[in-house]
């Protein structure tokens, strides 16, 4: 992805909202709080299901939440803390209504005889069935891969992706959003490069989203015609979107071949420590003008990187004069979501995580997009709902 110089020198002149200007620093959230965060989430799953967390191999969510509360009574001194705001009494005597069953019921009569929130009172009408329509409606027309009679004039450029993607020209990233798809672009679908060769008009379907019918040409000499709604679903399941070649980015973005660039990067900690555990979307959002690669090399020395290995998550290139701006744009932005949070290691205090936020990749990916538009005024980060809006004029 690109981004316009102009673009970039206009948004510092109208800086109406004051993304550029540092906003207060939060303090910094205690021990005692996460504490008492981690063990509200338990007191909610309780609440929202009617029993305690189990260790569940298939559901990780829960078995994390079981293995906090099992942390948590153990530890006498957590234990006693947070015993002023236990509503369920889960840190005692849990009450028999919330102890999970060593062993499920033989028979229906079973169940609803053990049934202390009265889940089953109508268990007699459960076969019935309601609002389920007589007929499904079928789609106009179903995608289906056929050979591809023309595939003469794309291998040429199969095989130019594959000599790029092996240069380093181009890379593989996350697919993030359905904007991404575009004719002229490649993907791997199912570890088969995809080249999107065509795409209609786009047009809202029934569902109000932008869609049209595409041609896909696939890499083994087949096609499809493929809504791009359902290419995308297929590419968030099992795909990756690749990169444009540098030489092209250069172009569009109208800078000459030597214009020193630089990258605006996403990683992903490896680290195991504790204090990430509540935040699955944590992610470091920096920028610089060598590889990611270069940058990341001995992760786990350096405190920026919270002294553990990291993943790039993905990579946006744009003019190394840019970059810094870029980064700092983000970084007030997605303010409300960094992580105020101090990493001990050995007993030693390392730096605050300035470039850690609690953000999803494609609400990253939106906002990148929404600064290359030159829209990112327009819009503010809902930390609660985890998702950009419009922003308020109040």
């Amino acid at each position: 992805m690109s981004l316009d110089t102009h673009t970039l020198r206009q948004m510092i002149e109208q800086d109406e909202f004051g993304l550029l200007t540092p906003p207060p620093k939060r303090v910094a959230t205690t021990a005692d709080e996460r504490l008492a965060g981690s063990f509200q989430e338990v007191t909610e799953f309780v609440r929202e299901h009617g029993r305690l967390p189990a260790r569940d191999p298939a559901n990780m969510t829960e078995a994390r939440l079981a293995m906090r509360l099992s942390a948590i009574t153990n530890n006498e001194e957590q234990a006693s803390a947070l015993r002023p705001i236990d509503e369920l009494g889960l840190l005692g005597d849990a009450p028999p209504e919330l102890v999970v069953p060593t062993e499920p019921p033989e028979t229906i009569e079973d169940a609803i005889a053990n049934d202390p929130f009265g889940l089953l009172d109508d268990a007699e009408r459960i076969f019935d069935l309601k609002h389920v329509p007589k007929t499904q409606t079928m789609p106009e027309q179903i995608a289906r891969r056929r050979p591809a009679e023309d595939f003469e004039q794309f291998e040429a450029l199969f095989k130019r992706c594959h000599a790029d993607l092996r240069s380093g020209t181009r890379k593989l990233l996350p697919f993030a959003n359905p904007k991404e798809i575009e004719a002229g672009k490649f993907f791997v679908l199912n570890g088969i490069l995809v080249y999107v060769a065509e795409m209609g008009e786009l047009k809202l379907d029934k569902i109000r989203k932008a869609n049209t019918r595409t041609r896909c040409i696939f890499e083994n000499g087949t096609e499809s015609d493929l809504l791009m709604q359902s290419l995308a679903s297929n590419l968030y399941k099992d795909g990756r979107r690749v990169t444009e070649p540098n030489e092209v980015t250069l172009e569009r973005m109208g800078l000459a071949p030597e214009t020193k660039m630089g990258f605006i990067y996403v990683l992903r900690s490896l680290s195991d420590d504790e204090q990430l555990a509540d935040f699955p979307d944590a992610h470091k959002i920096g920028f610089t003008t060598q590889t990611v690669a270069q940058r990341t090399a001995g992760a786990e020395k350096h405190p920026t990187f919270l002294t553990a290995p990291v993943e790039e998550i993905a990579a946006y290139r744009l003019p190394a004069a840019a970059a810094a701006l870029v980064e700092t744009i983000l970084h007030r932005f997605f303010a409300s979501a960094r992580l105020d949070i101090w990493f001990d290691r050995d007993g030693a205090t390392v730096a605050e995580a300035n470039e850690w936020f609690d953000v999803p990749l494609p609400v990253i990916d939106e906002a990148i997009t929404l600064i290359e538009n030159d829209a990112i005024t327009s819009y503010e980060y809902d930390r609660d709902q985890r998702t950009l809006r419009l922003a308020s004029t109040a």
